[in-house]
């Protein structure tokens, strides 16, 4: 065998391994992120808070060019890569749009990446034990399943089925006031019978993540709804409904008889 034959042998050979090294890393890469390390904590919202964060940081940021992409898979990459960007700018102003395109994908990360499924999900929002959930909880519940039926017209719903909109004495309080407290939410909590499907769960998670991670807190469900206005100018302390250190849940909302009516949320 001649030496320019073994030449190209070897330098057939090196190319080879070249390959199978690219391959190796390249699978690597992609599968690394993926893997999660389950213990008691991993499935509370604190953990997958931190997983979404995570993983939309690497989405936004990773070099595509490095990571070996054919030219079709490169331009799908990349023009996910700026929607995101695009829509995690714009979720930061309250672009219901940009909202829902990034509440989508934190679902899809939850279930396909980080494994969310129905046995592990109440330990994120205790769904199956209704004397656990908090009165957030049964808000946020309560919300969602108004909005599958009314959307945006949820929370005017919400108060006019239960005829909310009306001046209660609270403890505490020497003068009525419009409130929501957590007593009724439990009432109705429990007269609403809700079955939630596993989807539904997810769904209420995935609010409850997007709402500490890009969202408006607490109030960032209801501020999207179709109401009169907002203001953190104008709050009466919220003791009795949802938690104690919620200053800041209030609306304008119209009554039936055309006037305008504080909210305490």
């Amino acid at each position: 065998m001649s030496i320019t034959n073994l030449m190209m042998i070897f330098v057939v050979l090196v190319l080879v391994i070249v390959v199978i090294v690219h391959s190796i890393k390249k699978n690597k890469e992609e599968v690394v992120d993926q893997a999660v390390e389950v213990d008691d904590k991993t499935y509370t919202l604190e953990k997958m808070i931190k997983f979404v964060k995570q993983r939309l940081d690497e989405i936004t940021k990773i070099n595509l060019y490095d990571i070996g992409l054919s030219e079709e898979e490169l331009k799908r990459r990349k023009s996910k890569k700026y929607e995101l960007k695009k829509a995690l700018k714009g979720c930061t102003y309250g672009d219901v749009n940009d909202k829902k395109y990034v509440k989508e994908l934190i679902y899809d990360l939850l279930s396909k990446e980080y494994g969310v499924d129905e046995t592990n999900i109440s330990k994120s929002i205790p769904f199956d034990v209704p004397s656990l959930l908090t009165a957030q909880d049964k808000f946020d519940i309560l919300m969602h399943e108004y909005k599958k039926t009314f959307s945006y017209e949820a929370l005017t719903e919400f108060i006019k089925k239960y005829n909310l909109a009306a001046l209660k004495y609270v403890a505490g309080e020497t003068k009525p006031c419009y409130v929501i407290t957590s007593d009724e939410i439990d009432k109705i909590y429990e007269q609403e019978n809700l079955n939630l499907s596993f989807a539904d769960k997810l769904e209420v998670v995935v609010q409850r993540i997007y709402q500490q991670y890009k969202g408006y807190s607490s109030i960032d469900e209801v501020r999207d709804m179709n109401i009169d206005g907002v203001s953190g100018r104008s709050i009466w302390f919220t003791r009795e409904f949802l938690k104690s250190s919620s200053t800041n849940r209030w609306r304008l909302f119209k009554t039936s008889n055309g006037s305008k009516s504080t909210k305490s949320l």
